[in-house]
């Protein structure tokens, strides 16, 4: 495989204080979606711990919890003896790839109008030596491979190519999201994904699908979805053309540092 960006993401998206989707189903997530609720741009730091335990119905060990958490994703930034910091530049922060998303919906928050169109469904075989496969399933595995375009008005903005093995006979609905194909597909509730990232040139067919140039650069993203038992639930395989304001993609990580943080 060749020199590439990777990351690792886990199957439980939070999104920007813009993007957020709908409450999950855990007590937790749904202490964290209280905490987002209350975000405000302008705000220098978020209320104290007991504060936020008022306003939310949890307890104070509850809020701890959320915090550390939103700590790990970007969202906030807490320091000994003072108070929560809040990422101010989250809501303008675009895409992040470091978390899951559904095309749709993020298009949908940024402010646009999504199309999805199915542009190929089929149940297939994998075969040894296929020069275009992008997967490490066994040969022979039986998946169901689709291929989907995504429009922002009405203009091409990103194609995904899935494989999610069939691990029983179920009937699919293949314009669903992908983890959700795999979950009935073949039972793996997907914990993780890892994502490669790299730059290349557009093929024929995909360019055709993207109302685009053969030949032009994108970025091309692949994923390996998979469960917390090493089982893979799906790979899928992202091209995306020039992304409109708000839908650029976006990966925000911790700066550590031994003595604090600069406020500059």
């Amino acid at each position: 495989m060749p020199s590439r960006c990777c990351s690792v993401r886990t199957s439980d998206p939070e999104g920007s204080p813009r993007t957020r989707g709908p409450m999950r189903a855990t007590d937790q997530d749904a202490v964290i979606d209280r905490i987002l609720a209350l975000w405000s741009g302008d705000l220098d730091t978020l209320p104290s711990e007991p504060r936020l335990a008022e306003l939310t119905g949890a307890s104070r060990a509850s809020v701890r919890e959320a915090l550390v958490r939103l700590e790990e994703r970007g969202y906030v930034h807490r320091t000994q003896g003072t108070r929560t910091t809040p990422n101010r530049r989250l809501p303008d922060v675009g895409r992040r790839i470091d978390e899951q998303f559904d095309h749709s919906l993020s298009i949908r928050s940024a402010g646009y109008e999504p199309l999805l169109e199915l542009a190929a469904s089929e149940v297939r075989v994998l075969r040894a030596g296929d020069p275009g496969r992008f997967d490490d399933l066994p040969d022979g595995t039986r998946v169901l491979r689709t291929v989907k375009v995504w429009r922002v008005d009405g203009a091409p903005y990103a194609l995904a190519e899935d494989l999610v093995p069939l691990a029983r006979e179920v009937e699919l609905d293949p314009r669903r999201p992908v983890f959700e194909l795999a979950e009935e597909a073949n039972g793996i509730r997907v914990a993780w994904e890892t994502l490669w990232v790299d730059a290349v040139s557009l093929d024929a067919e995909r360019a055709a699908l993207l109302a685009t140039t053969p030949g032009a650069p994108v970025v091309e993203m692949t994923y390996c979805g998979y469960g917390t038992g090493d089982d893979v639930g799906y790979w899928s395989r992202e091209v995306q053309v020039s992304a409109p304001s708000g839908l650029r993609n976006a990966l925000i990580r911790r700066v550590r540092h031994e003595r604090g943080v600069s406020g500059s």
